[in-house]
């Protein structure tokens, strides 16, 4: 029986990189975290997302994909959620792109499994900060694809106030691996404060400050009203839901991003860039 191939470079002998490479310069990096996801899902929903749907891009590309890094920031506080700082996630990504990128790596797919503003925000910074003070690294594609840039029905839910822990992961989870569901132990906060939830998901956090000085630092911790942080509707989940976000996501993100490979391609042989004017003048002043 033929074994069937594998796209993750964890999995290839050295001298298998190095004649993938001869032909194919592109590698997913997924990385996510431990972190609670309320009493029916586990803490590491995060990790599953980014290594299911890796594996699954990388099929439909014909690329590897680098192992899931499983540390960033969440923000959250509760038992088993590990928090990294926001730089030294984006440090440590940065330094993973620059050791692909030595080994002749060009095209870098950043697949989050964990949604966090902060880590996603900084990350990208702190990338284009790199690629602005590594010369080197002018020739590397970097795309930070979130599952749900490409999932209409994903950003859907997020109009109908499901976040965290709810409908979407909840049927992803149950579409990828339903063994580790406990659906008969979906607990939501008090109603007022899911509700509070449902409306500003950022709203877990407490943020307290000594005066009213925008240029003061604020102090942020988790409310401590929060006791499940679950973030809209985990009882509404199907596995077919989570398989319908899946094919959104492979249907409509793998043609944008082998055509932003084959642009990326086009532009080391000629030169040309697109140039980005400088929309927001006097950004210091709004610090």
């Amino acid at each position: 029986m033929e074994q069937k191939q594998s796209h993750r470079l964890q999995d290839q002998t050295f001298p298998e990189v190095a004649e993938y490479l001869k032909t194919n310069q592109t590698i997913i990096l997924p990385y996510a975290l431990s972190e609670q996801h309320g009493a029916h899902l586990p803490l590491d929903v995060d990790i599953r997302n980014a290594d299911f749907i890796s594996a699954k891009l990388a099929e439909r590309l014909g690329c590897l994909t680098a192992p899931t890094l499983n540390y960033t920031f969440s923000g959250g506080m509760m038992p088993g959620t590990i928090n990294v700082k926001p730089n030294t996630f984006s440090n440590l990504v940065g330094e993973i792109i620059e050791s692909l990128h030595v080994q002749g790596f060009r095209n870098f797919i950043i697949l989050p499994g964990h949604g966090g503003s902060e880590s996603l925000l900084h990350l990208k910074e702190s990338l284009r900060i790199l690629k602005w003070l590594n010369p080197a690294l002018q020739d590397a594609l970097i795309l930070l694809t979130q599952i749900w840039d490409f999932s209409p029905t994903w950003t859907q839910l997020f109009d109908e106030q499901d976040y965290h822990a709810a409908w979407a992961e909840t049927s992803l989870m149950l579409h990828w691996c339903p063994e580790v569901v406990r659906k008969d132990r979906i607990q939501l906060d008090v109603p007022e404060v899911a509700a509070r939830l449902r409306e500003d998901p950022d709203s877990y956090q407490l943020r307290e400050s000594f005066t009213d000085l925008k240029q003061e630092v604020i102090q942020t911790s988790q409310r401590a009203d929060v006791k499940i942080g679950v973030m809209g509707f985990p009882e509404r989940a199907t596995a077919e839901l989570g398989a319908k976000i899946e094919a959104e996501f492979l249907d409509n993100a793998t043609p944008a991003i082998q055509q932003a490979i084959a642009a990326a391609e086009q532009a080391r042989k000629t030169g040309q860039r697109i140039v980005h004017e400088n929309g927001d003048k006097m950004k210091i002043r709004a610090v």
